[in-house]
């Protein structure tokens, strides 16, 4: 859809879609968490788990077996004389499910959480106010590359896009800067765009991603940078989380007063 063609569209999927640019820009600018499986530990405590006897199992779990068959002699629905009987039928069936527990516990465990660092070079090329669209779209093509990833044990495949930013898998303002470089380049160079010096006040980073977001948003239905900046609203969104946080105790507390001046 081009942008300036008349069309409608509410402000709460504008702020959707910026909401999604703005966290986007500031992942690349700071980075973010991936996690990956480690692989050796992962084998290691699988093969921990392959040593234990089904004995063990059951003696390892015997304390949560105990605490079933309690609570079932005190609810009435098992006699104190079928005690062992029932302590023998969980064991024989909790053996297969605790071992499958097991291992989804391993995987948990096994998880190793990654730092990539952020990619200020992309962020500073994006805003460089000399940019030009095909720039934009250069810059757009480094943002994912091809990357072999294990889809099952032992199976592996090429997965073409892969972020070779920070960002998360499937995020769509790489794409969507190319599709509307244009329009992206013109919100740039917008005289409402903030331009104080960022290492001055490193806020307005943010409002530079804020105002950015929301004039990729609106070029994606068609509406002009500052119709969809205003429909948006200024409010950056950890702003808006900040302010319904704070407004939450001054509502309960014109509550509670209305409630003490009108008692019926």
């Amino acid at each position: 859809m081009g942008a300036g063609r008349p069309t409608k569209v509410d402000s709460e999927t504008l702020y959707t879609f910026a909401h999604q640019f703005y966290w986007d820009f500031r992942r690349i600018a700071e980075g973010m968490p991936r996690w990956r499986i480690n692989r050796l530990k992962q084998k290691q405590l699988e093969a921990e788990l392959d040593r234990k006897t089904d004995a063990q199992l059951k003696e390892e779990t015997r304390q949560h077996r105990e605490e079933i068959i309690g609570n079932e002699i005190r609810a009435g629905v098992l006699a104190q004389a079928q005690r062992e009987t029932r302590l023998r039928e969980i064991e024989d069936a909790e053996i297969p499910v605790t071992r499958d527990w097991l291992r989804r516990c391993i995987a948990e465990e096994a998880r190793e959480e990654l730092r990539f660092p952020g990619e200020p070079e992309v962020i500073n090329s994006l805003l460089d106010p000399k940019t030009t669209p095909e720039r934009v779209r250069d810059i757009c093509k480094e943002a994912f590359m091809s990357r072999t990833v294990e889809i099952e044990p032992g199976g592996f495949q090429d997965v073409e896009q892969f972020p070779a930013w920070p960002m998360l898998p499937g995020s769509t303002l790489p794409g969507y800067l190319s599709e509307f470089a244009e329009q992206y380049v013109d919100a740039l160079r917008d005289p409402r765009f903030p331009r104080c010096d960022v290492s001055a006040r490193p806020s307005t980073r943010y409002k530079q991603f804020w105002f950015l977001s929301r004039a990729l948003a609106g070029a994606l239905f068609g509406v002009k940078a500052r119709t969809a900046i205003n429909l948006v609203g200024s409010l950056r969104p950890e702003e808006v989380f900040v302010q319904s946080r704070r407004a939450t105790p001054t509502r309960q507390r014109t509550r509670r007063r209305y409630k003490l001046r009108n008692p019926n």
